[in-house]
């Protein structure tokens, strides 16, 4: 008869509770980021059962360090965004500060500004005559 091999869920367990003292001698907010990895490793459970060829516990830790990186691109595509709409608010803020610089023409007021200090309206175009289109 064939030896009968833990499922990965009981290694699983076992490695934790292997854990459980040095997870006890951790702070508390260590203790909580250890959790965390678990957790993490605990949602791979089904892909570590087909990494019959690996230790157990190299395969947890895989895991853990495929959310961490995962974690890790979130937030580098997030501060990336983040640095493109800030780029993006700048422009039009640099353009506004070069037209409320702008020089005065010589009736005294600023260009692009009426006497009242508001931005002047674009002037329309005249209708077409006599009836072109």
């Amino acid at each position: 008869m064939g030896r009968t091999l833990p499922s990965i869920t009981m290694e699983f367990m076992q490695e934790q509770e292997a854990f459980s003292r040095f997870r006890r001698a951790l702070r508390r907010s260590d203790q909580l980021a250890l959790d965390d990895l678990f957790t993490a490793a605990r949602n791979h459970l089904a892909a570590a059962a087909y990494a019959a060829n690996a230790l157990p516990m190299e395969t947890f830790l895989l895991a853990m360090l495929l959310e961490e990186h995962k974690e890790v691109m979130r937030l580098r595509t997030l501060v990336e965004g983040a640095a493109l709409r800030t780029v993006r608010l700048q422009k039009p803020i640099e353009s506004f500060e070069a037209e409320a610089s702008a020089e005065p023409d010589e009736s005294g007021e600023a260009a692009g500004f009426d006497e009242s200090g508001e931005p002047e309206k674009a002037e329309e175009p005249e209708p077409w005559k006599g009836g072109q289109v």
